[in-house]
């Protein structure tokens, strides 16, 4: 493909598409020579003869068809390489892929990009949603580049850098007039381990907390649903099917319908961002992750 530059590939696709000279080069701004020239440097080197050429017209034969598909695909990439260079230059017109955990979409993550889209209107944003789990394995693929997760991930301090943004208290969910919600104030664990638990997937912050603190208690939970959404489990808590363990002072999360009853020893639910140790400059990412820090430090 020596001497194919980019222009020349546009110029071929463009011709292969509209299968005139004239309306191709209007549409790329160049006069028809030039145009012309460049669908020649194209089969020269490929080698072979791209089109049929029918007057003022021209027709992909069997060998233009075939390098059709490869010249779009070459394109493309080269888009996509261009893209991801400009977003490691200009931190007003780049792009920052964001993932983030179901229980933030409804306050925390909406604050945040209202706050910087005010500031910083031409960046972008490819936000992706999920479990805590997969998430920090996103980061850890480059496939994001900051997640907001909680607890804090094991690979904290090694592969992820880590900074804690809020700490909430964790309580045990009981409906009204159930037996545990008839004593006020904080309550063991252990009192709830006979009981049906109500609780989020395997991977989702809050199921790995509750695994951890049941078993450092000596019991496994009784799993009867489990659950995406932390509203989903409070509302199956209030319907009677069984308890939950809930952030506290979680903004969106209504507890109607059910009682909450601090676990004593005190266990939190920590939320921060996680991002990939030694991660390459990123303008547009690094200056949305210090705006993300200094509100977790405001």
């Amino acid at each position: 493909m020596t001497g194919i530059s980019t222009s020349d590939l546009q110029g071929f696709v463009m011709v292969a598409e509209s299968g005139h000279l004239t309306d191709s080069a209007a549409q790329l701004g160049v006069p028809q020579p030039t145009l012309s020239r460049a669908v020649r440097r194209v089969e020269r080197g490929v080698r072979a003869e791209l089109f049929e050429r029918r007057g003022r017209s021209l027709a992909l034969n069997a060998r233009g068809r075939a390098y059709l598909p490869h010249a779009r695909r070459a394109l493309a990439e080269l888009a996509e390489g261009a893209g991801k260079v400009s977003r490691l230059m200009d931190p007003e017109l780049g792009t920052v892929r964001l993932d983030f955990m179901h229980s933030l979409g409804t306050w925390l993550v909406p604050d945040l990009l209202r706050d910087y889209r005010a500031l910083h209107p031409g960046v972008d944003f490819l936000l992706h949603q999920g479990d805590a789990r997969s998430l920090v394995d996103r980061v850890l693929a480059d496939a994001a580049d900051i997640a907001l997760v909680g607890p804090r991930p094991a690979e904290a301090g090694t592969d992820l850098s880590w900074h804690q943004l809020s700490v909430q208290r964790l309580a045990l969910a009981v409906p009204e007039g159930h037996h545990l919600a008839a004593v006020a104030g904080p309550v063991d664990l252990r009192e709830a381990s006979g009981e049906p638990f109500v609780g989020m997937l395997p991977g989702y912050g809050t199921r790995t907390l509750l695994d951890s603190i049941a078993a450092e208690l000596g019991f496994s939970p009784n799993l009867v649903f489990e659950s995406m959404e932390l509203s989903t489990v409070a509302g199956l808590v209030s319907a009677g099917l069984g308890v939950a363990l809930l952030p506290l002072d979680d903004p969106y999360l209504a507890p109607v319908g059910i009682v909450l009853r601090p676990v004593d020893p005190p266990q939190y639910r920590e939320l921060g961002l996680v991002w990939r140790a030694g991660a390459l400059a990123a303008p547009p990412v690094d200056q949305f992750r210090s705006f993300i820090l200094r509100q977790g430090n405001g």
